[in-house]
């Protein structure tokens, strides 16, 4: 594609930021780091005539093996794993020419795909993505660490009881590594947040994101009075820590929070839209919590979809705990764990 197809490429930016990858959106243009993350959004007469062409982010189930067995998981258990390490690069490296920014590789656990560090490699060394992945930690090893230094955007760390979380977070403090910590927040691990993320400050940690569950177990869900307070908590801890450590709220949060900062200006959580799944066995999705699943062979088919089914797209989840449902659903949510 020609040059005079990207309209983004003939806006003047500042020259200290004249080196980031350039993604449009509407009325809008984002420049990007993807070695830092940073991300410097720039809005005026300039962009006004820009519109997005593309998802932001692909969220990729690159397996749906896992060497755990979480009840609260989402992903569809029964789903098969069908990708091979070139049939992920192309289409991915494919994505990447039409414009999207960044994959987030999850699962499944993205350790336990064949050769999974030679691909991070190969997608930073041959295309300009940004390469992110979230894990357990329970493969990962400072061997495997030292085979992806310096090719990845971030990885991040989910927070189990039984994935002994304080010495993966000491092995990737030693190994220098880029990343994050996620935390489901639920009514029984409310009373020890602030402990927690103390904790993780204390052993290196310097982001930390608070995930909300999405899904039919009643007993995970935070009700309205008990969001409220947490929103409160979550906004002692951040200014406390704000030299230190990030404290972050995923998506699906919407509105149970007090307003909070937002790299966007919108209160819609861009699923199907910023950002797409892309599932073990090659279809596509809203979100991992969306029950929408349509086939996909290559990077053509999934930008037809991003496209022209955008109504489906950015209908919301069935699942209780979508943003995008008035009370989150919450009024679905039974005891019955999915």
């Amino acid at each position: 594609m020609h040059e005079s197809s990207y309209p983004e490429n003939s806006i003047a930016v500042p020259d200290a930021l004249a080196h980031l990858r350039r993604f449009p959106l509407d009325g809008a243009l984002l420049l990007f780091d993807r070695d830092s993350g940073l991300n410097a959004f720039c809005e005026g007469s300039e962009t006004a005539h820009l519109k997005q062409a593309a998802p932001r982010v692909v969220q990729f189930g690159i397996t749906n093996s896992c060497n755990l067995a979480c009840t609260f998981c989402s992903r569809d258990l029964i789903a098969k794993s069908e990708w091979t390490l070139e049939q992920a690069f192309t289409i991915l490296a494919d994505l990447a020419q039409l414009g999207v920014l960044e994959v987030a590789f999850g699962g499944g656990e993205p350790w336990t795909f064949p050769k999974f560090a030679e691909l991070v490699c190969r997608l930073h060394d041959e295309t300009p993505l940004a390469v992110n992945f979230t894990t357990n930690g329970l493969a990962m090893t400072a061997e495997s660490l030292s085979a992806i230094r310096g090719k990845y955007g971030q990885l991040r760390l989910s927070l189990y009881e039984n994935n002994n979380w304080r010495f993966k977070i000491r092995q990737l403090v030693e190994s220098e590594a880029r990343f994050g910590v996620n935390y489901l927040v639920t009514p029984e691990r409310l009373p020890e947040l602030e402990r927690t993320v103390l904790e993780l400050a204390s052993l290196g940690c310097r982001d930390i994101l608070l995930l909300s569950y999405n899904g039919l177990d009643a007993a995970l869900h935070i009700d309205s009075t008990s969001a409220l307070g947490l929103a409160k908590r979550v906004a002692v801890l951040a200014n406390a820590l704000k030299n230190d450590c990030q404290i972050k709220l995923d998506v699906c949060w919407g509105e149970r929070m007090e307003d909070v900062p937002r790299l966007f200006k919108r209160n819609d959580c861009g699923a199907g839209r910023d950002f797409i799944v892309l599932t073990s066995d090659k279809k596509i999705q809203p979100c991992s919590f969306h029950e929408l699943k349509i086939g996909v062979e290559n990077a053509s088919d999934i930008m037809e979809i991003w496209r022209n089914k955008q109504n489906e797209l950015y209908a919301p989840a069935l699942l209780p705990g979508c943003a995008r449902t008035p009370g989150f659903g919450l009024e679905r949510a039974t005891t019955s764990a999915y």
